[in-house]
């Protein structure tokens, strides 16, 4: 009897039934893929805030965002500051912290790629690079040489602008002006968990809180967010011990007060995540995915609907991208509920 084969229509039928069956299959694959992805993520990212918690409890305090000499030379960030907590001791027996990062010492211990400071998610991030995903909680700005609070506006000309925080129309008052009470300085420390700092530490500007300074709570404060575009740049060479605020940390958007002004009147903490009018949204969560690598210190990530976030008691969560403007800047500040004035925010639990 003869055998009897396929014919064209059975053959098209076959392959049209199995091109549809992996049509329903592949988005559930993805969907797999993605979730295992973001489960990963945060789970690196609980590794690195418990190793922030290890170093607040020996050090009586957070580690700077980022140290500079005298002379204006970078000498380490919070990363090269962690690195015995994250096991990590190797490449910080490495790191010469007498020495600039520049110095090729430095430079050789900084290739270093190691896969906790990258989330997997991060399709930003090249294999066996020195990537990082993660920053810390910078509050609203970071301070110039001269120790003024300044804000990043990245549609805006010049780029940094001075911060009058309490309002009174005095920015960057040198020693010995008075600046009101409470001072645009003192402000700047309410808003915000790290800092840039001075080296050798206790020189210079000496900024910084120890966990029992976070009268906010410290499950109510932000310590790290995602941002995909910070860490690793082959065009600078910028890594993860760069000490670019812009790379290592996130803030809240500077347009909370109108013109850098926090006078009455000129205070709106919805714009510290609005993703509807502009220039705001520029500087909300997730608008910063198409802007340039290492210019764009906003939490974002390649989840759909927001970022991970972890707190500084140590645990993660995943933060909408909607998140009301207010909520999100209680978040950021160590001690929102302390300030008095124009830049007084009301209870967590009232927002």
């Amino acid at each position: 009897m003869p055998r009897r084969g396929f014919t064209i229509v059975e053959l098209l039928v076959s392959l049209s039934v199995i091109v549809l069956l992996l049509s329903l299959i592949a988005p559930a694959i993805m969907r797999a893929r993605s979730a295992a992805q973001r489960v990963d993520c945060q789970s690196r990212l609980k590794n690195m805030a418990t190793a922030m918690q290890g170093f607040a409890g020996e050090h009586q305090r957070f580690p700077a965002t980022a140290l500079f000499g005298a002379t204006g030379d970078l000498q380490g960030n919070w990363v090269v500051q962690l690195l015995p907590y994250i096991d990590q001791t190797n490449v910080s027996h490495k790191w010469d912290a007498n020495r600039p990062a520049s110095d090729p010492v430095n430079r050789l211990a900084s290739r270093v790629s190691m896969p906790v400071l990258a989330c997997p998610s991060d399709s930003s991030a090249e294999p066996g690079q020195p990537n990082l995903s993660y920053v810390v909680n910078g509050g609203i700005g970071w301070t110039e040489p001269i120790d003024c609070p300044v804000g990043l506006h990245i549609s805006s000309s010049p780029a940094f602008q001075p911060l009058d925080l309490n309002g009174n129309g005095v920015t960057c008052p040198p020693a010995g002006v008075a600046d009101g009470q409470p001072t645009d300085r003192e402000l700047f420390l309410m808003l915000g968990v790290f800092f840039v700092e001075n080296w050798p530490i206790g020189v210079g500007t000496v900024r910084h809180h120890r966990i029992e300074d976070i009268s906010d709570g410290t499950s109510q404060t932000l310590c790290l967010a995602e941002n995909v575009r910070s860490g690793f740049d082959p065009a600078t060479g910028d890594n993860w011990s760069s000490a670019n605020p812009r790379r290592i940390a996130f803030y809240l958007s500077g347009y909370v007060c109108t013109n850098g002004s926090c006078s009455p009147g000129n205070v709106d903490y919805t714009r510290g995540n609005d993703r509807i009018q502009m220039p705001n949204r520029l500087e909300s969560i997730n608008a910063s995915l198409r802007q340039a690598e290492g210019e764009a210190p906003w939490p974002s990530s390649y989840h759909s609907g927001g970022v991970n976030v972890a707190y500084c008691d140590g645990h993660v969560q995943f933060l909408s991208e909607q998140v009301d403007g207010r909520v999100y800047a209680r978040l950021i500040s160590p001690q929102g509920g302390s300030i008095v004035g124009p830049l007084a925010q009301g209870p967590l639990s009232e927002q």
